[in-house]
């Protein structure tokens, strides 16, 4: 399964649809102890919760960037939206609606999931992603996405992420 996923990665590369593969690469992360935290996934019929550890049984990926809250490039490890919308049969609807813990809640049309590689980062420069620092889980996507995109919004950025849900 992950050989397929790289090589229908390997293809969008080459078809343009993704960046370039020097701005995002596959890691194997070790084990680690995260702070508490689930993502919950529902998408109208069914319910899944997973936790930062659960996430991380996908493939997982690194994006070296800065945000709009950090100027100075760090790393980010983490997961692949369209990977997580893509178990719950979520990564065909028109626009999802992310709720972070603090009720703070954004709706992402399609688009930009499957123009930009967003990742739900789970780790900053290797540590378990904290809730001071936008964690336990956060939206993030290439500076330059975000930065030369004009239809992007920086509330696609969302931190302390704790539900996915369509919109209706």
């Amino acid at each position: 399964m992950r050989y397929f996923r790289r090589a229908m990665i390997g293809w969008m590369m080459l078809c343009g649809t993704v960046p370039l593969a020097d701005e995002i690469s596959p890691v194997t992360l070790d084990p680690i102890t995260h702070q508490r935290a689930s993502l919950r996934l529902d998408n109208g019929t069914q319910q899944v919760t997973l936790s930062p550890a659960e996430l991380e049984e996908l493939e997982t990926y690194r994006i070296s960037t800065s945000t709009p809250w950090r100027a100075i490039a760090a790393d980010f490890d983490g997961v692949l939206l369209r990977d997580v919308l893509a178990l719950n049969d979520m990564q065909d609807l028109d626009a999802i609606r992310v709720l972070a813990e603090n009720d703070y809640a954004v709706e992402i049309p399609n688009w930009v999931w499957r123009t930009h590689l967003v990742l739900i980062a789970t780790r900053v420069d290797g540590a378990p992603h904290k809730r001071r620092e936008r964690g336990p889980l956060q939206f993030v996507m290439l500076h330059d996405a975000y930065t030369n995109d004009p239809a992007m919004s920086e509330g696609y950025w969302v931190w302390m992420a704790a539900a996915i849900e369509p919109v209706e």
